[in-house]
């Protein structure tokens, strides 16, 4: 084993082992440091758990709304301990499939110890000490805990706790704005808690206005309520549940009776169990020309972000020429409906231009969600002059899917009118795409240059 690879990865979370193959298919050294337990808050393991969480509510409300697709009614029995074993049992089907031996063979080498820093250069992990010529730091991060009165006196669920809960909650009050708040919102309503979220701050500010107002409609309809406006002041403990005080807008204040409470503001990885002082990085900084943090570590929470930008970091590191052709990473909401967003809220005010159209396609009109009994669903398009897609929402329960053709086309260059041709079996939701590009074709003023020609034509009896 060399001590002296051309990348160290730490943690052998999904990330690290990720980029440790991507590392070793650019034709890198690589050592991939388990520091010898599970990295918290491992992205894909965690979004795989809630996929799985996830389907299991879907099916008992698909259960529950049947009488709207002309199934009768039948009773059901939701097992919260079967659905949580499930979750669980995907996981660790998954993990095995990147073991220690089945890295080793496809040429990672794995070791296992604590890691830190022994300088710029060096690391420590275990009682052996290593010389890579760069590092990634692919570190998982701990849930942020908020400072709350009271709320260190409850057993709290975090966003990685509440994943191992098998039982029925009674009244789950959710303390957060983020898409995992929102996410668990919908999931334990469904598994037949009543839930409250309270923001305590602006609710997904990363997401387009219109495409959360379709949301929280639906929340309402399956009776999540959802507090905009108000923060938690204070958290009693009694001797029966929770009491939770909050203040709502107009300066009121009101009191929650909880059987439990669930904290969703973030995460953040411990940069100062490695040592990282040792590194001699500059004052403020977590990264430098050998250095490189990713996922958690480097603020990307998101599976798909952290992935798109860890393979960025190592092909740098590794030399790497840039891609030309860079996807636009969609940033996911796993409701129902998902929402989906591509690219920048906002244009940047020195890049607005006047030229920019917004157009919008309701999902309800779509043939294929209207068999599905999607009533509630838009793609909303912003564009440039020249027809290029800027930037994309998508509300609709197969979001996913439908950002990911909208981000092959954009990271192609393919413009709207392109999508007008796309040939589309039907029915189809992606349907919506060209009827989209039609509707961007057919409000294009012809140029006068091509009047000219039309006019010269109809002349010559062409």
């Amino acid at each position: 084993m060399s001590t002296s690879p051309d990348l160290c990865i730490i943690g052998a979370g999904t990330l690290g082992v990720d980029l440790a193959l991507y590392a070793r298919r650019l034709g890198a050294s690589v050592v991939l440091a388990d520091r010898d337990r599970p990295e918290p808050g491992d992205a894909a393991q965690q979004a795989l758990r809630m996929a799985s969480l996830v389907q299991s509510a879907k099916r008992a409300q698909d259960m529950r709304r049947a009488p709207e697709l002309g199934v009768g009614a039948s009773e059901f029995k939701l097992s919260a301990k079967q659905v949580g074993e499930r979750a669980t049992r995907l996981v660790e089907n998954r993990i095995r499939a990147t073991s220690p031996e089945i890295l080793t063979a496809q040429g990672v080498t794995v070791m296992r110890g604590a890691v830190s820093f022994v300088d710029g250069r060096s690391l420590l992990v275990g009682d052996l000490t290593i010389k890579p010529s760069k590092i990634i730091i692919a570190i998982g991060g701990m849930p942020v805990i908020p400072d709350v009165p009271g709320l260190g006196d409850i057993d709290a669920f975090t966003v990685d706790s509440i994943l191992d809960n098998q039982r029925k909650l009674t009244h789950l009050v959710i303390i957060g704005s983020d898409a995992a708040a929102l996410e668990q919102a919908q999931l334990q309503r469904r598994l037949g808690a009543a839930v409250t979220l309270v923001p305590n701050g602006p609710l997904l500010p990363e997401f387009d206005p219109e495409a959360v107002s379709l949301l929280l409609a639906a929340f309402a309809e399956e009776g999540v309520s959802v507090r905009i406006g108000a923060r938690v002041v204070a958290i009693k403990r009694r001797s029966q549940g929770i009491g939770v005080d909050i203040a709502v807008e107009g300066g009121t204040s009101e009191a929650l009776d909880a059987s439990h409470v669930l904290v969703s503001a973030g995460r953040k990885a411990d940069l100062e169990e490695l040592d990282i002082a040792k590194a001699r990085l500059r004052p403020g900084a977590t990264s430098s020309r050998t250095i490189g943090p990713v996922g958690i570590a480097a603020g990307h929470r998101d599976w798909s972000a952290a992935r798109a930008h860890g393979r960025a970091v190592v092909g740098a590191l590794l030399g790497q020429r840039r891609s030309s052709a860079e996807f636009p990473v969609p940033r996911l909401i796993e409701t129902e409906p998902a929402i989906a967003e591509i690219g920048p809220l906002a244009p940047r005010p020195s890049r607005a231009s006047a030229g920019d159209t917004i157009l919008r396609e309701n999902l309800a009109e779509n043939d294929r969600a209207a068999a599905m009994g999607n009533d509630r669903g838009l793609v909303k398009l912003t564009l440039d002059g020249k027809g290029q897609i800027q930037r994309a929402s998508i509300v609709d329960p197969l979001a996913a899917e439908l950002a990911g053709t909208l981000a092959l086309a954009m990271s192609r260059k393919v413009g709207l009118a392109d999508l007008a041709d796309l040939p589309l079996p039907r029915p189809s939701l992606f349907e919506v795409f060209s009827r989209l590009g039609e509707n961007y074709l057919a409000a294009q003023n012809v140029s006068t240059k091509g009047q000219g020609r039309g006019a010269l034509r109809r002349r010559l009896g062409l």
